[in-house]
């Protein structure tokens, strides 16, 4: 279990009704300037006076106002706030710091008439903080002295295995009868330490530690099995007889019920369990007798394997309940299907495990299939994908390998499963034709292990990665190191690239074929190092980009080029949505072309995107003390970047 830090929404969502002399609730919009107050109670912006005041740095409280800050949970959670659930809210004289006032941050008010307010931030651009309110008032319903519980408040649904979760706005999202889903909040249930139920006989319970759930569709309402609860997250098993539609899930914690929440109940949202519990990355695979694959002990072409997790669909004959759940084949009278590095894979069983809740799919690898250590693997169920993760395969069933990152299945494990975070070097010639704008850029950082054993961001040759909107760069992962100064050389002369840790770029120079070398001069982190690389004239051109414009997703889409970097690696990265859903494909540059599936390509919102198509020279090991893995590289000046409609 991942459970957030939620530290609002508990004693609150905000804001009490007041006396009945009060007016009715008053909603209303303002954008403050640095130096402006806002009366809440009257609407009014001004220079003097109000209840907040906003200088810039910080949104301070004035007079006998109040603020409590709750966080930044989004407009859903905004909408859920109802004005009986701010008794037990405390209002201090604390401001906000403007570091926090970004798009979606809520906050409570107490004015300094004595009444209540809920507010978010929409907007911050140029200095200005745009908020969104609503004043509490007679219409709500008298204050009531502080619960004993606080009121139950659902932030976030999705399934458990997958993470797609509700609100992003993504094809594939939805939660499947018989499925095991999340809810995240906070006040859902007691603050004890959640504790997964076994459902053995009599089964699962419907009501724990004071905890229920209910899902109303079409006037039908049902009572979800509970795995666990606490406080801030509940895993649950929707029964299969709930109706497909438009519902919404309630909460009830002792006696106390959160406000109705919205929910998608679809036929089908298969969604696949991995190694990390990110819902991307590695897939937990096992073989009949349920031992893991992993990167040192690969799946062969031609085996049979089991994946699992959750959300294939309704299965009417089990009750969701109880171990052991009868295993109906659901394959043929669902179409399901999956697909291991883009090729469809014979499906011989797709239905529950004995456990409620818990799918398994019994599928063959592909024969032809691409072998690596990050092969993507998709199920499919109509035109509804579920969330993209990869497997280790290899052609003898041991260690794995992949050309584009020269590291063996043993030795990303060993990366894998090194104490503390493991110390990286990448050092890049970004190469464009005529020798102008040439750019050297190296990260020289720190990050989990995990990294290498979920395979971030990344998918083998002949596969493709999915990055959902919720995931950040690879970025946000890492910690700076210091190796000193680094200087790249070649055949037109010396730049020096930085010497600051972290990310570094240098100033533009002329650049030419030939033979390069990075050369550190060692620092805190990193000693000395020394490498040198060939890097050819680019010569990469896609021959059919201008025909991608318009890509329908139920077909997939082919890129095909000429040329390119001997023993090089091609990349198409596309994107679509906002937030927005990324995918990476990979294949040797010999190649000369590559499919996007269409299982990939599903995954992604109809509308407008991009796609660009990039190469890169086979990497370069770099050695030092102090580092676990280096490689330089020269990269081609890709393809422009192409707008594309999705259909």
């Amino acid at each position: 279990m991942s459970l957030p830090s939620t530290r609002f929404l508990a004693c609150a969502a905000v804001m009490a009704a007041v006396s009945a002399g009060s007016w009715a609730d008053q909603s209303g919009a303002a954008t403050l300037a640095p130096g402006e107050f806002l009366n809440l109670d009257t609407g009014a912006v001004s220079s003097a006076g109000g209840d907040v005041y906003f200088d810039g740095s910080s949104l301070a409280p004035q007079g006998s106002a109040g603020l409590y800050n709750l966080g930044r949970y989004g407009s859903r959670a905004f909408k859920s706030i109802q004005a009986r659930q701010a008794s037990s809210v405390s209002y201090t004289a604390a401001a906000i710091p403007a570091s926090a006032l970004t798009a979606g941050e809520i906050f409570g008010v107490h004015t300094n008439r004595g009444n209540y307010a809920k507010a978010i931030v929409t907007a911050t651009n140029n200095g200005l903080l745009s908020l969104q309110y609503t004043v509490f008032g007679a219409t709500a319903r008298a204050v009531q002295p502080a619960a004993a519980n606080p009121l139950p408040i659902i932030t976030q649904l999705q399934n458990n295995y997958s993470w797609i979760i509700q609100g992003a706005g993504l094809p594939n999202y939805g939660i499947a009868p018989g499925s095991i889903f999340v809810i995240k909040g906070t006040g859902l249930s007691a603050p004890v330490t959640a504790q997964l139920q076994s459902s053995a006989p009599p089964g699962l319970p419907t009501t724990l530690n004071q905890t229920s759930v209910s899902v109303t569709v079409n006037g039908t309402t049902v009572t979800p099995a509970l795995y666990y609860t606490s406080a801030t997250q509940i895993a649950a098993v929707l029964p299969s007889n709930t109706p497909v539609g438009a519902g919404t899930i309630m909460v009830t914690y002792a006696g106390e019920n959160s406000s109705p929440t919205p929910i998608k109940v679809v036929a089908n949202a298969p969604g696949l369990d991995t190694l990390y519990g990110t819902g991307n990355g590695s897939a937990v695979v096992t073989d009949n007798s349920g031992n893991v694959f992993g990167l040192t002990k690969s799946a062969m072409p031609a085996q049979t394997v089991i994946l699992w997790g959750s959300g294939i669909g309704a299965d009417t004959a089990n009750d969701d309940r109880v171990y052991p759940q009868k295993t109906d084949d659901l394959s043929k009278a669902l179409g399901v299907q999956v697909f291991i590095g883009g090729i469809s894979a014979t499906v011989q069983y797709a239905g529950r495990s004995q456990y409620p809740g818990l799918d398994q799919y019994n599928v063959v690898v592909p024969q032809n299939v691409t072998p690596g250590c990050f092969v993507s693997v998709v199920a499919q169920i109509g035109s509804v994908v579920s969330n993209a993760v990869t497997m280790p395969i290899s052609a003898n069933g041991g260690a794995c390998s992949d050309p584009s990152t020269g590291l063996s299945g043993t030795q990303l494990q060993s990366l894998a499963n090194k104490s503390g975070n493991v110390n990286g070097l990448v050092a890049v010639l970004s190469y464009h034709p005529g020798g102008t704008g040439s750019i050297a850029f190296s990260i020289a950082a720190s990050a989990s292990g995990a990294v290498f054993g979920q395979g971030y961001l990344y998918a083998s040759q002949g596969s493709c990665a999915i990055v959902p909107p919720e995931q950040g760069p690879l970025t946000n992962y890492l910690t700076p190191l210091d190796t000193g100064t680094i200087q790249l050389s070649g055949p037109n002369g010396q730049v020096t690239v930085g010497s600051l840790p972290g990310i570094n770029t240098s100033q533009s120079f002329n650049a030419s074929p030939g033979t390069y070398t990075f050369a550190g001069s060692g620092g805190a982190n990193i000693g000395h190092f020394s490498v040198n690389f060939n890097v050819p004239a680019p010569s990469l051109n896609v021959t059919n980009l201008n025909a991608l414009g318009t890509i329908t997703r139920s077909q997939g889409a082919t890129v095909t080029w000429t040329g390119g970097f001997p023993n090089g690696i091609l990349q198409v990265q596309g994107s679509a949505g906002s937030p927005a859903v990324k995918f990476f494909c990979y294949a040797a540059e010999s190649a000369g072309q590559l499919t996007i599936p269409s299982s990939i390509l599903l995954a992604l919102p109809a509308g407008p995107g991009s796609l660009v198509v990039s190469d890169l020279t086979a990497p370069q090991a770099i050695s030092a003390t102090g580092l676990d893995i280096g490689f330089a590289a020269a990269a081609g000046p890709g393809s422009p970047k192409l707008n594309v409609t999705f259909k």
